[in-house]
């Protein structure tokens, strides 16, 4: 497979959840440099700094992705100065591919076993889209024997709470979908909340399909724990260095689905929106749970590449 059709399976939303669009981005960054037929450590820095463009134009809300190409851009400046060949070069960055999916499937395990840990026998379970990390959890709760519902939105334009259904049906667990608008009077039925996201502020707010802060509104109403299910690489590198989330808006026919707009009409779809921080109960992480207040004890790590970026620009 070539770094452009790894793009192309993203762009067609072919590949979904931020963890696992996060790994396709490291592949394709890999892949990319992999690609590259010259010797010129100059072109090399151009082209796979037109793959990482790329990459954050496809899915601008995306930490995982802002991390890859961030990091992706610190190893090429190291191996540069090491005075690296390019096949040297392009070894690094498939070792570095390698271990980057290792690990993103390492924490993903480690923080189903925590959430799995959260949730009881008994347990309704509401959820909002679909989320690789929301789906494990579940899986380990399977494993651990425990019988719960599950209650899953249609996650509409795209509908992807169908495929977390299937999944929750195929754990063996007695599962729901409702309508997105039914989310609020569905609540006062479950017992607690789940949903992943797709990037982490250092505010403790986080960004998720839209209808996810609804469906924390619903559950604070009715005093229902939301827990987020994320690794820790969700927290955002770019928000780290004060900018505001991107969230961007998708085609409006996925919405309108051949109808016509009347004149003076418009049509408006956000795919994702932030959710508070006050609004969740905790982050069910690799390290365990974290609260949204703590949440930020974790940028350590993304400031240390944010300096090592900056030594390059």
């Amino acid at each position: 497979m070539k770094a452009r059709e790894i793009m192309q399976r993203i762009a067609a939303m072919e590949v979904r959840g931020g963890s696992a669009i996060g790994r396709a981005a490291v592949q394709a960054l890999a892949l990319a440099v992999a690609e590259y037929d010259g010797r010129d450590h100059a072109e090399l820095r151009t082209h796979l700094q037109r793959t990482s463009e790329e990459l954050l134009r496809l899915t601008p809300v995306m930490a995982t992705v802002a991390s890859a190409t961030r990091s992706a851009t610190v190893l090429l400046e190291e191996r540069i100065r090491a005075g690296a060949a390019t096949a040297d070069i392009k070894t690094a960055f498939q070792v570095w591919a390698n271990e980057e999916i290792r690990r993103s499937e390492v924490r993903l395990d480690r923080l189903a076993e925590y959430g799995a840990n959260v949730i009881q026998a008994g347990d309704t379970v509401l959820t909002h889209s679909l989320s690789d990390s929301v789906l494990r959890t579940l899986r380990a709760v399977a494993r651990q024997r425990k019988n719960i519902k599950v209650i899953a939105t249609e996650s509409r334009p795209l509908l992807e709470g169908r495929r977390t259904l299937e999944a929750a049906t195929e754990f063996g667990f007695s599962s729901q979908l409702i309508p997105d608008a039914a989310m609020a009077s569905r609540a006062k039925d479950a017992t607690l909340a789940l949903v992943g996201a797709d990037a982490i502020l250092p505010s403790g707010a986080f960004a998720n399909k839209t209808g996810t802060f609804l469906l924390a509104l619903a559950a604070d109403y009715f005093a229902i724990p939301l827990y987020v299910a994320a690794e820790t690489t969700k927290l955002d590198p770019r928000t780290v260095e004060g900018h505001p989330p991107i969230l961007g808006d998708r085609s409006p026919e996925e919405l309108t689905q051949g109808w016509t707009p009347p004149k003076g009409g418009t049509v408006w779809n956000r795919f994702f929106e932030l959710t508070p921080g006050e609004l969740v109960a905790a982050y069910v992480t690799e390290a365990g749970l974290v609260s949204p207040g703590g949440i930020g004890a974790f940028r350590r790590d993304l400031i240390g590449i944010v300096t090592q970026m900056g030594a390059h620009t």
